[in-house]
């Protein structure tokens, strides 16, 4: 893992690979699917893995990403910081109005998808 580069190192089934979302890729996913890429639908994460995972390991296309299947919450949780990591570094997610970018950058939406995660995978509480 090298927050300043932008490379995860994952593993899917058992293999380890390394997510680098260079502009080139970052480009191609605002293109195919706009600023705010649902990453819970597994065929627009696999294209979005696909961009990532390109330069190191062109092999894995959307088909056999789609094919390997891996576990998807894990899968969204690596691709998540990859993306991060490409337009941020190893800096936090700025917050409030004061942060300079643009208006409908993947910002918000990594936040929004953040939380869809963590609602997706909270334990339900008895007795609230």
């Amino acid at each position: 893992m090298n927050p300043v580069t932008g490379e995860k190192s994952i593993k899917i089934i058992g293999q380890d690979y390394t997510l680098r979302f260079t502009w080139r890729a970052l480009s191609e996913i605002e293109t195919q699917h706009g600023d705010s890429p649902n990453l819970f639908n597994p065929a627009v994460l696999a294209h979005v893995a696909s961009c990532g995972l390109r330069d190191r390991h062109p092999e894995m296309t959307v088909e056999k990403i789609m094919d390997l299947s891996p576990p998807l919450a894990p899968f969204v949780r690596d691709v998540q910081q990859a993306l991060q990591w490409a337009y941020f570094g190893p800096d936090a997610i700025p917050k409030g109005p004061e942060s300079s970018v643009k208006k409908n950058s993947p910002l918000g939406s990594l936040r929004h998808l953040g939380a869809r995660f963590l609602m997706a995978f909270r334990r339900p509480s008895f007795g609230d």
